[in-house]
């Protein structure tokens, strides 16, 4: 079975952004606004938070001249697509869920459920571990890009709990680090860990398949939301225990959520790069990165499918063109696959 391409699926969200992601693929005039996330690969309805349509953030690929959604894909052809392993263990979803991202301002303060804490507590199967690739920065307002990770010292948790349930933050948000990002910069975010996106951040964010989210803040972004979708449909003093309250130095937070690439393969027409091993993201996914100035084959450390996103450049996936800013993907079934041009491209694997 051949690699095929994802159609554009922008997805409605809370925040304003999106201009990055216009500018990775070469629009025009790129411009905020409500829909500042593609998602790729995607099984997952989006909607929690926003009035969406049904099946709005499904994703949708061109295949053998047709438009199909890839859950129909998949049922159609999840051996081939999927693996025999993979599918045993989790059925027709490739458990993973792979996004571009780009915010114009300050994502609202945030906690996505752990795995264990998802299936005890909302009865599904994946919680929300999740990694950020940046892939471009720019200064919004004359403010530089950063995120807000993790608690520091001055967490006072009383008093932290208190303003989170009174859906306003006084004091709450200087009691998290405050870190600058630049571009080849990736961060792995795990369950229970406080974080919210600052402005002007252009990412690909790879996580487990779940839109579950503690959203503590009444006014996000402009949207008011009731108690139901800040806390998740839970009480709040159970949505409050998902936040992990640990203290970090700066330090120490640093080397918990900065993973550093480790080069496996250079030739003069290609390198090859572990962005994110498994461990580190707790066996949920691994991300790898391909430069490209000729013709490459990578050889990943095993054989499974492959979510792609084309980060800068055109290249070529086995006969199938893409140019930056395309996702695609390329099944189990295809094996190895060589990639021609010059360019960038990330790819994203899915848990063992």
């Amino acid at each position: 079975m051949k690699p095929f391409k994802f159609l554009p699926n922008r997805v409605l969200r809370l925040y304003t952004g999106g201009g990055g992601i216009d500018r990775l693929r070469g629009a025009g005039q790129p411009e905020d606004g409500r829909t500042p996330e593609d998602w790729i690969a995607s099984c997952v309805e989006a909607g929690q938070r926003t009035a969406c349509p049904p099946g709005h953030g499904i994703s949708r690929v061109e295949y053998e001249g047709e438009v199909v959604r890839f859950p129909d894909l998949l049922h159609e052809h999840a051996l081939e697509i999927l693996g025999p392993s993979h599918l045993e263990r989790h059925g027709e979803d490739p458990a993973l869920l792979t996004k571009l991202l780009d915010s114009a301002e300050q994502l609202p303060l945030q906690v996505h459920p752990t795995r264990e804490d998802a299936k005890r507590i909302f009865h599904v199967p994946y919680g929300k571990t999740e990694a950020w690739i940046v892939l471009a920065t720019r200064r919004v307002n004359g403010e530089e890009p950063y995120l807000i990770i993790g608690f520091n010292e001055k967490l006072d948790r009383k008093v932290f709990i208190e303003e989170s349930v009174a859906g306003e933050y006084h004091e709450g948000l200087k009691m998290l680090h405050k870190i600058p990002v630049k571009p080849g910069d990736v961060v792995m975010t795990r369950g229970g860990l406080p974080h919210a996106i600052g402005p002007g951040v252009t990412m690909v964010e790879v996580m487990e398949p779940s839109d579950l989210v503690i959203v503590p803040e009444i006014d996000c972004c402009g949207v008011k939301l009731d108690e139901k979708k800040r806390f998740a449909g839970l009480a709040p003093e159970s949505a409050m225990a998902l936040f992990d309250y640990t203290k970090q130095t700066r330090e120490e937070l640093l080397r918990s959520v900065r993973i550093e690439p480790e080069t496996l393969a250079q030739t003069a027409s290609g390198t090859f790069k572990r962005l994110i091993p498994l461990d580190r993201a707790n066996g949920c996914f691994e991300a790898y990165r391909v430069g490209l100035d000729g013709s490459f084959t990578p050889e990943f450390p095993r054989r499974t499918f492959r979510v792609g996103i084309v980060a800068a450049g055109n290249v070529c996936c086995d006969g199938l063109p893409l140019r930056a800013g395309d996702g695609f993907f390329i099944p189990y079934d295809a094996g190895s696959v060589g990639l021609t041009g010059r360019g960038e491209v990330l790819f994203t694997l899915p848990p063992r």
